[in-house]
């Protein structure tokens, strides 16, 4: 029978991989030599709409906790899992209430994990999100569940602004030997060998409100979560679009370049991705988008050649558009993301 590192299965969003590698090259390991033993790219990594495959994704696992030296690399990293880098985790934050937050996670969170479940349970006196993979996570279940556990927890306290002392978790493994357990530092109780990951909260905290809480910054977010399931669904076309757009990104491509790259005209382009609910600006937006904040952290660029990387003319234009993109400026953001505060 075959195993799920054997058939195409798309399981990781980039966004997740690239701060296992911010969290690895933290604790002084080369991320290029990760990526490399793990048969990834930068490039593969840059774009938000291709998760990465289960496959490569367990090869990555086992390079990065080899390279690391840490058994409990998943925790960490899913606690340097920024919630503002995905349309999930501001949706979450910026929602009225705890309660709404859990429920934007448990509708969304497959964008972030392609191959898990994530269902709420709302009782009288408990609240409890369960999380459970579709299918085996083989090798990786303990890395896998224990970054959700470090993410969740991290998630919850921008949330509320604090700490969240009520929650208690379990956990689908046995309880690792010796008295280490670095999760117990992150929540109030913890069990083990449960049948799934699971976070229980006392059902009135879920009106808390949220601390963060941006009702315009909200729907927009998860208008794009939205939107993000649409292209999932037409996923094949809108993929090809956008592999050829950020093929041409510095130029700046119009849709009249490539569509005769995609064998249709620019008036079948256009159709085809109203079919999937997207539009070309919004596949070049999106794209411009996620790059701008990766060359920002993760390189030396100036703001005129990021802009011009971006298809940019003018850089102050595209300091402008960076600004309705994040509301900050593009040098704040790098100063931001090097300090680990954005």
């Amino acid at each position: 029978m075959s195993s799920p590192g054997d058939i195409a299965l798309p399981f990781a969003h980039p966004v997740y991989v690239r701060s296992v590698l911010d969290c690895l090259n933290s604790r002084g390991v080369r991320p290029a030599g990760v990526l490399e033993s793990a048969g990834l790219s930068w490039q593969a990594l840059n774009d938000d709409q291709q998760l990465v495959d289960f496959a490569v994704f367990r090869r990555f696992v086992a390079h990065a906790i080899q390279s690391s030296g840490e058994p409990a690399l998943g925790l960490v990293a899913g606690s340097m899992l920024q919630p503002y880098h995905s349309p999930v985790g501001i949706a979450a934050v910026t929602s009225d209430s705890l309660g709404q937050a859990l429920q934007v996670l448990s509708r969304h969170a497959r964008l972030i994990f392609g191959g898990i479940d994530f269902e709420l349970d709302n009782g009288p006196r408990w609240s409890t999100l369960n999380v459970r993979p579709a299918l085996p996570l083989c090798e990786t279940q303990v890395f896998v569940m224990q970054s959700i556990l470090g993410a969740h927890c991290r998630l919850l306290e921008a949330i509320l602004g604090r700490p969240v002392d009520e929650l208690e978790v379990g956990l689908p493994y046995a309880r690792p030997a010796g008295n280490d357990v670095p999760c117990l530092r992150y929540v109030r109780r913890v069990e083990f060998d449960r049948d799934c990951l699971s976070f229980r909260l006392p059902a009135g905290l879920l009106r808390a409100a949220s601390g963060s809480a941006d009702a315009r910054a909200c729907i927009d977010a998860a208008q794009a979560c939205q939107r993000l399931e649409s292209e999932r669904v037409h996923g094949d076309f809108v993929q090809r679009v956008r592999r050829v757009v950020l093929d041409r990104l510095t130029a700046n491509p119009e849709i009249g370049d490539v569509a005769p790259e995609l064998g249709v005209s620019p008036r079948t382009l256009v159709r085809r991705l109203a079919d999937a609910g997207a539009t070309y600006s919004d596949i070049k937006d999106d794209l411009r988008k996620t790059h701008a904040a990766w060359y920002l952290q993760h390189t030396e660029l100036s703001m005129e050649a990021i802009a011009s990387q971006l298809g940019y003319n003018d850089p102050t234009n595209f300091s402008r558009k960076f600004k309705c993109w994040y509301q900050v400026a593009p040098t704040r953001m790098r100063q931001a993301l090097r300090n680990g505060l954005h």
